[in-house]
């Protein structure tokens, strides 16, 4: 019974199971995400969203009388449960722009919906790409193919010696 309730709270609130992005469903989904919003509880986890800030930095958490009480959405990636949750004042990262999807295309490609570009390198990288010659398809998603570029550079070293 309690499970049932905790998957309503979550649902009815931002959209986020968290049974969907437990990482044993596979390598997508990101272990110290879910062990943060474990820690959190599941009230918080069911109603926290993600922002995106005037820097471009992605944020978690909850947005109050404009207060976001939330950590760095790359800190929860690398530190987990570790990470700390701040309170930011009212207009203190800008603008903050909600990304309404992100819960939804979360359990749908996981990881790859912070990095949709697939420029990032995310511990467990290597279950992402099926590498084939010089093409790689991602995994996680199926939506990124990408072909390794190989150059050479001249680089051209001065300095001075005794004479």
């Amino acid at each position: 019974m309690e499970n049932v309730i905790e998957k309503q709270v979550n649902i009815l609130e931002n959209g986020l199971d968290l049974a969907t992005i437990d990482p044993r469903n596979g390598p997508q989904f990101s272990p110290n995400l879910y062990l943060f919003l474990k820690k959190r509880g599941p009230a918080w986890a069911g109603t926290c969203r993600v922002y995106r800030d005037a820097d471009n930095i992605l944020r978690i958490g909850l947005l109050d009388d404009g207060w976001l009480h939330g950590a760095w959405l790359m800190g929860v990636l690398c530190y987990g449960p570790l990470e700390r949750v701040w309170a930011h004042l009212p207009g203190s990262l800008g603008d903050l722009q909600e990304i309404t999807s992100f819960w939804t295309d979360y359990m749908r490609i996981g990881r790859c919906a912070i990095d949709p570009e697939h420029q990032r390198s995310f511990i467990g990288d290597e279950s992402r790409w099926a590498v084939h010659d010089d093409e790689r398809s991602c995994l996680w998603c199926g939506n990124a193919h990408q072909k390794l570029e190989t150059w050479v550079e001249e680089v051209r070293h001065d300095r001075w010696v005794a004479a």
